[in-house]
């Protein structure tokens, strides 16, 4: 009975390992590709990550395309305008 439990406090710690992997790959893919919008855009802000994001969202017409992409992706839904 001890190696079951042990086995499965393994596999709970290896999941959650690769979920925080996951968020952390994408987190450093937008610092990448955003680091000079953030800078020049968002200054005030650093290192408030959250803050960052909202304001490059905001100023996501001035930002680069791969700052864009990952910041505020395009939507591929119809969006229909009541008249």
């Amino acid at each position: 009975m001890g190696l079951k439990l042990a086995i499965a406090a393994s596999l709970a710690c290896i999941l959650v390992s690769a979920a925080a992997s996951a968020r952390s790959t994408s987190l450093e893919r937008e610092t990448a590709a955003c680091q000079d919008d953030a800078v020049r855009l968002c200054g005030p802000f650093i290192p408030d990550h959250g803050k960052i994001h909202s304001c490059l969202v905001t100023y996501k017409a001035y930002i680069s395309p791969a700052c864009r992409a990952l910041v505020a992706p395009a939507h591929h839904g119809h969006h229909h305008k009541k008249h």
